[in-house]
Protein backbone atom coordinates (compact mmCIF):
# COMPACT_ATOMS: atom_id res chain seq x y z
CA UNK A 1 0.00 0.00 0.00
CA UNK A 2 1.13 3.52 -0.77
CA UNK A 3 2.33 5.51 2.32
CA UNK A 4 2.29 9.16 2.61
CA UNK A 5 4.20 11.35 0.47
CA UNK A 6 7.62 12.65 2.13
CA UNK A 7 6.28 16.48 1.31
CA UNK A 8 3.52 15.81 3.87
CA UNK A 9 4.91 13.61 6.48
CA UNK A 10 8.05 15.67 6.94
CA UNK A 11 6.27 19.18 7.70
CA UNK A 12 3.45 17.29 9.38
CA UNK A 13 5.92 15.73 11.28
CA UNK A 14 7.51 19.05 12.36
CA UNK A 15 4.37 20.70 13.40
CA UNK A 16 3.73 17.78 15.61
CA UNK A 17 7.32 18.03 17.51
CA UNK A 18 6.71 22.00 17.84
CA UNK A 19 2.95 21.51 19.01
CA UNK A 20 4.40 19.22 21.68
CA UNK A 21 7.51 22.00 23.31
CA UNK A 22 4.92 24.75 22.94
CA UNK A 23 2.10 22.36 24.92
CA UNK A 24 5.47 21.30 27.61
CA UNK A 25 6.65 24.73 28.12
CA UNK A 26 3.28 25.80 29.12
CA UNK A 27 2.82 22.47 31.43
CA UNK A 28 5.85 23.52 33.15
CA UNK A 29 4.43 26.72 34.30
CA UNK A 30 2.28 24.91 36.19
CA UNK A 31 4.67 22.40 37.55
CA UNK A 32 2.83 19.68 35.47
CA UNK A 33 4.81 18.71 32.13
CA UNK A 34 5.00 15.51 30.67
CA UNK A 35 8.52 15.91 29.57
CA UNK A 36 10.59 19.32 31.22
CA UNK A 37 12.86 20.62 28.55
CA UNK A 38 14.40 22.60 30.95
CA UNK A 39 16.60 19.82 31.16
CA UNK A 40 18.44 21.30 27.60
CA UNK A 41 18.99 24.49 29.72
CA UNK A 42 22.32 22.83 31.06
CA UNK A 43 24.98 22.78 28.62
CA UNK A 44 26.76 19.63 29.55
CA UNK A 45 23.45 17.79 29.29
CA UNK A 46 22.82 18.88 25.45
CA UNK A 47 25.89 17.85 24.69
CA UNK A 48 25.99 13.99 26.02
CA UNK A 49 22.06 14.32 24.29
CA UNK A 50 24.32 14.90 20.69
CA UNK A 51 27.28 12.93 21.45
CA UNK A 52 24.26 10.02 22.47
CA UNK A 53 22.48 10.62 19.05
CA UNK A 54 25.06 10.41 16.71
CA UNK A 55 26.62 7.44 18.44
CA UNK A 56 22.95 5.97 18.42
CA UNK A 57 22.55 6.92 14.84
CA UNK A 58 25.73 5.16 13.69
CA UNK A 59 25.22 2.29 15.55
CA UNK A 60 21.98 1.03 14.54
CA UNK A 61 23.33 2.25 11.03
CA UNK A 62 26.27 -0.34 11.17
CA UNK A 63 23.71 -2.57 12.43
CA UNK A 64 21.14 -2.92 9.97
CA UNK A 65 24.09 -2.60 7.11
CA UNK A 66 26.27 -5.50 8.12
CA UNK A 67 23.74 -8.59 8.42
CA UNK A 68 22.80 -6.94 4.53
CA UNK A 69 26.19 -7.33 3.64
CA UNK A 70 27.03 -10.36 4.80
CA UNK A 71 23.35 -12.37 3.63
CA UNK A 72 23.00 -10.41 0.25
CA UNK A 73 26.73 -9.71 -0.94
CA UNK A 74 28.68 -13.17 0.90
CA UNK A 75 25.97 -15.70 0.79
CA UNK A 76 25.96 -16.36 4.55
CA UNK A 77 22.83 -18.01 5.81
CA UNK A 78 20.92 -16.12 8.96
CA UNK A 79 22.45 -18.47 11.30
CA UNK A 80 25.97 -17.87 10.46
CA UNK A 81 25.58 -14.37 10.45
CA UNK A 82 24.02 -14.20 14.21
CA UNK A 83 26.93 -16.43 14.64
CA UNK A 84 29.10 -14.34 13.13
CA UNK A 85 28.07 -11.03 15.01
CA UNK A 86 27.39 -12.33 18.32
CA UNK A 87 30.74 -11.91 19.93
CA UNK A 88 30.51 -8.61 19.56
CA UNK A 89 27.57 -8.03 21.01
CA UNK A 90 28.50 -10.19 23.97
CA UNK A 91 31.45 -8.20 24.46
CA UNK A 92 29.61 -4.98 24.43
CA UNK A 93 27.28 -6.33 26.84
CA UNK A 94 29.73 -7.74 29.72
CA UNK A 95 31.90 -5.02 29.07
CA UNK A 96 29.19 -2.89 30.73
CA UNK A 97 30.13 -3.49 34.45
CA UNK A 98 34.08 -2.92 34.01
CA UNK A 99 33.25 0.48 31.44
CA UNK A 100 31.26 1.35 34.67
CA UNK A 101 34.28 1.00 37.04
CA UNK A 102 36.92 2.19 34.65
CA UNK A 103 34.56 5.30 34.83
CA UNK A 104 34.25 5.52 38.63
CA UNK A 105 38.01 5.39 38.65
CA UNK A 106 39.38 7.86 35.74
CA UNK A 107 36.74 9.77 34.64
CA UNK A 108 34.49 9.84 31.34
CA UNK A 109 36.70 11.71 28.99
CA UNK A 110 39.72 8.49 29.20
CA UNK A 111 36.87 6.46 28.01
CA UNK A 112 34.97 8.33 25.33
CA UNK A 113 37.78 9.76 23.33
CA UNK A 114 39.44 6.52 22.55
CA UNK A 115 35.93 4.45 22.17
CA UNK A 116 35.11 7.57 19.46
CA UNK A 117 38.19 6.85 18.03
CA UNK A 118 37.55 2.81 17.85
CA UNK A 119 34.22 3.62 15.98
CA UNK A 120 35.99 5.99 13.38
CA UNK A 121 38.17 3.48 12.93
CA UNK A 122 36.02 0.26 12.35
CA UNK A 123 33.53 2.25 10.53
CA UNK A 124 36.12 3.77 8.22
CA UNK A 125 37.29 0.16 7.57
CA UNK A 126 34.10 -0.84 7.19
CA UNK A 127 33.87 1.12 4.27
CA UNK A 128 36.25 -0.79 2.40
CA UNK A 129 34.60 -4.31 2.32
CA UNK A 130 34.13 -6.67 -0.73
CA UNK A 131 33.32 -9.65 -1.69
CA UNK A 132 36.92 -10.98 -0.60
CA UNK A 133 36.98 -9.55 2.53
CA UNK A 134 38.06 -12.36 4.70
CA UNK A 135 35.43 -13.16 7.70
CA UNK A 136 37.80 -12.89 10.54
CA UNK A 137 38.20 -9.20 9.50
CA UNK A 138 35.30 -8.64 9.64
CA UNK A 139 34.72 -9.90 12.93
CA UNK A 140 37.50 -8.25 14.45
CA UNK A 141 36.01 -5.03 13.25
CA UNK A 142 32.78 -5.94 14.13
CA UNK A 143 33.77 -6.36 17.93
CA UNK A 144 35.79 -2.98 17.43
CA UNK A 145 33.23 -1.47 17.20
CA UNK A 146 31.06 -2.76 19.86
CA UNK A 147 33.42 -2.44 22.47
CA UNK A 148 34.35 1.06 21.47
CA UNK A 149 30.53 1.78 21.79
CA UNK A 150 30.59 0.46 25.35
CA UNK A 151 33.31 2.87 25.80
CA UNK A 152 31.20 5.96 25.07
CA UNK A 153 27.65 4.83 26.42
CA UNK A 154 27.87 4.33 29.64
CA UNK A 155 30.22 7.34 30.36
CA UNK A 156 28.32 9.87 28.38
CA UNK A 157 24.63 8.46 29.50
CA UNK A 158 26.14 9.26 33.12
CA UNK A 159 28.00 12.65 32.99
CA UNK A 160 24.74 14.18 31.50
CA UNK A 161 22.26 12.46 33.83
CA UNK A 162 25.10 14.19 36.54
CA UNK A 163 25.05 17.50 35.12
CA UNK A 164 21.19 17.72 35.70
CA UNK A 165 19.82 18.66 39.46
CA UNK A 166 17.81 15.77 41.21
CA UNK A 167 14.36 16.92 39.98
CA UNK A 168 15.39 16.84 36.75
CA UNK A 169 16.63 13.14 36.87
CA UNK A 170 13.46 11.10 35.51
CA UNK A 171 12.67 14.13 32.64
CA UNK A 172 16.51 13.99 31.44
CA UNK A 173 16.75 10.49 31.63
CA UNK A 174 13.27 9.82 29.55
CA UNK A 175 14.68 12.61 27.58
CA UNK A 176 17.64 10.14 26.48
CA UNK A 177 15.92 7.08 26.30
CA UNK A 178 13.29 9.13 23.25
CA UNK A 179 16.72 10.74 21.46
CA UNK A 180 18.03 6.89 21.34
CA UNK A 181 14.49 5.58 19.40
CA UNK A 182 14.44 8.85 17.13
CA UNK A 183 18.74 8.65 16.34
CA UNK A 184 18.14 4.91 15.82
CA UNK A 185 15.17 5.19 13.45
CA UNK A 186 16.90 8.25 11.63
CA UNK A 187 19.99 7.01 11.05
CA UNK A 188 18.52 3.51 9.81
CA UNK A 189 16.25 5.36 7.01
CA UNK A 190 19.41 6.96 6.25
CA UNK A 191 21.69 4.83 5.99
CA UNK A 192 18.98 2.45 3.63
CA UNK A 193 18.48 5.27 1.94
CA UNK A 194 21.92 6.34 0.84
CA UNK A 195 22.65 2.02 0.33
CA UNK A 196 19.42 2.02 -1.97
CA UNK A 197 20.41 4.89 -4.19
CA UNK A 198 24.13 3.93 -4.87
CA UNK A 199 23.08 0.50 -5.40
CA UNK A 200 20.45 1.64 -8.02
CA UNK A 201 22.88 3.60 -9.20
CA UNK A 202 25.29 1.17 -10.28
CA UNK A 203 22.62 -1.75 -11.33
CA UNK A 204 21.44 1.35 -13.45
CA UNK A 205 25.60 0.97 -14.69
CA UNK A 206 25.70 -2.36 -15.57
CA UNK A 207 27.51 -3.64 -12.40
CA UNK A 208 26.29 -6.90 -11.02
CA UNK A 209 23.43 -7.37 -8.52
CA UNK A 210 26.60 -8.57 -5.69
CA UNK A 211 28.65 -5.45 -6.76
CA UNK A 212 25.92 -3.04 -6.65
CA UNK A 213 25.32 -4.39 -3.33
CA UNK A 214 28.64 -3.76 -2.26
CA UNK A 215 29.23 -0.71 -3.54
CA UNK A 216 25.82 0.62 -1.77
CA UNK A 217 27.62 -0.70 1.99
CA UNK A 218 30.62 0.99 1.00
CA UNK A 219 29.03 4.25 0.52
CA UNK A 220 26.66 3.78 3.46
CA UNK A 221 29.06 2.56 5.58
CA UNK A 222 31.08 5.46 4.67
CA UNK A 223 28.13 7.70 5.98
CA UNK A 224 28.03 5.83 9.47
CA UNK A 225 31.68 7.03 9.48
CA UNK A 226 30.87 10.75 9.28
CA UNK A 227 28.97 10.36 11.62
CA UNK A 228 31.06 8.84 13.97
CA UNK A 229 33.55 11.58 12.94
CA UNK A 230 31.22 14.05 14.80
CA UNK A 231 31.19 11.79 17.61
CA UNK A 232 34.98 12.15 17.82
CA UNK A 233 35.53 16.04 17.89
CA UNK A 234 32.52 16.58 20.37
CA UNK A 235 34.63 13.81 22.83
CA UNK A 236 37.00 16.25 23.40
CA UNK A 237 34.21 18.26 25.02
CA UNK A 238 33.80 16.16 27.91
CA UNK A 239 35.23 16.71 30.83
CA UNK A 240 36.39 13.98 32.85
CA UNK A 241 33.98 14.50 35.84
CA UNK A 242 31.25 16.77 36.91
CA UNK A 243 29.64 17.79 40.03
CA UNK A 244 25.84 17.36 40.36
CA UNK A 245 24.19 20.20 39.58
CA UNK A 246 21.88 21.98 42.54
CA UNK A 247 20.16 24.55 39.96
CA UNK A 248 19.78 24.90 36.44
CA UNK A 249 22.88 26.17 34.42
CA UNK A 250 22.72 28.69 31.94
CA UNK A 251 25.13 30.37 29.46
CA UNK A 252 27.06 33.30 30.57
CA UNK A 253 25.41 36.74 29.22
CA UNK A 254 27.74 37.89 26.33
Amino acid sequence: TAGVHPAIAIPGGLLVIAWFVVRQRRLARTGTPLLDLDTLRHPLYRLGLTVMGAAFMAMLGAMILLPLYLQDARGLSVLKTGLLLMPGGLAMGLLGPTVGRWFDRYGARVLIVPGSVGIVAALGLLSQVSTTTPYWVLLALHMTLMVSLALVFTPIFTISLGALPQELYSHGSSLLGTLQQLAAAGGTALVITVFASRQSTLADAGRSAVDATVGGMQWAFGLTALIALGVLVLAFRVPGRVAPATEPVTEPAG
